[in-house]
């Protein structure tokens, strides 16, 4: 049975998201889109044992997840605690330019979304990593606690208290005016 037709449409409804979360896991564009080619290969591959009953974008941000655990653990790679990028290659300015990314036509809202989004995005790359991650599936990507769960393998409760923390920590940064030398260096304890 060919169900390419079928699965074109469910990921073209949710790429956007599916990069955002890639380029988030994988923390420059390079590295995000070949995350995102392996998961929708795998994704491809395994669509017919996925259950239509259940949230395709939730399905697929778990996948884009296992790729990238698996991406690490070929690469025996140190963890990534900070940005590999200077800010001619920002996420928000790489994302932007991306094939993958849709921009609203009116030039003021182009104007108002990028400096909203960029100083979003800012903050939540300062979020220790398991903060960071449910923090953009919840607030970016709009998923429930239940599907958050599912993706990053923990129990709600975690969810909830890391969505918490990681909630009143980027209202600190963004209240607080960015320094000039970067992020400041703050102990969190998961």
């Amino acid at each position: 049975m060919d169900n390419s037709g079928e699965f074109q449409a469910e990921v073209s409804g949710c790429l956007d998201s599916l990069y955002g979360y890639a380029l988030l896991l994988a923390r420059s564009s390079q590295d995000a889109e070949d995350l995102l080619q392996d998961s929708l290969v795998r994704a491809f591959r395994g669509f017919d044992s996925f259950d239509r009953g259940l949230s395709f974008k939730a399905w697929m941000l778990r996948i884009v997840r296992n790729a990238h655990i698996d991406r690490q653990r070929r690469r025996k790679a140190r963890p990534v605690e900070e940005p590999p990028w200077d800010d001619a290659d920002s996420p928000a300015g790489a994302s932007s330019d991306s094939p993958l990314y849709s921009i609203p036509l009116a030039p003021e809202d182009i104007l108002l979304r990028r400096e909203t989004v960029e100083r979003v995005r800012e903050g939540i790359r300062r979020l220790p990593p398991p903060m960071r991650e449910v923090v953009e599936l919840r607030e970016i990507e709009g998923l429930s606690y239940l599907e958050i769960a599912a993706i990053v393998d923990r129990p709600v409760g975690t969810v909830m208290s890391r969505l918490y923390r990681g909630r009143n920590l980027l209202r600190t940064y963004l209240v607080e005016p960015m320094r000039q030398d970067g992020p400041a260096r703050v102990r969190h304890e998961l």
